[in-house]
């Protein structure tokens, strides 16, 4: 099943992801991944929580800018490990046509295996090609 994905736009300075962190701590929102990339002026925070609905409405209460897909964001996260490698997962993706328009790693705690979150137009049907080729997801 897809993950849904939080957007916050940042401005690129100290202590920016400071108040949303704070913001998410004093609320007790766990966060399962994080990746923050740089626009210039801005930063885009990308986050998977255990209660994105809860965190938008805080952030925004908080007046920060979430990205205009909100949550509705949806991704796959991915087993990787020795039986599910990075190149082994693109070259399936690619085979079957799909193309990934970003990705980020999030540690896992079970053995040597993380977790790649990927951003694709359609989740569903990369989880379904995913499991008929008998890829962890």
């Amino acid at each position: 099943m897809p993950l849904r994905q939080l957007g916050v736009f940042l401005d690129n300075k100290p202590g920016s992801l400071t108040k949303v962190m704070a913001l998410l701590d004093n609320s007790k929102i766990k966060i399962f991944a994080l990746s923050i990339v740089d626009t210039g002026e801005f930063g885009l925070l990308r986050l998977i929580l255990n209660d994105p609905e809860q965190a938008v409405k805080i952030l925004e209460d908080a007046n920060f800018v979430l990205a205009k897909s909100r949550i509705n964001t949806e991704v796959t996260s991915i087993i990787i490990g020795e039986k599910n490698t990075i190149s082994k997962v693109t070259k399936i993706l690619s085979n079957n046509n799909i193309n990934i328009d970003y990705a980020y790693l999030s540690p896992i705690q079970k053995d040597e295996e993380q977790a790649l979150i990927i951003g694709v137009k359609d989740a569903e049907k990369v989880e379904k090609i995913l499991k008929e080729s008998n890829s962890d997801i």
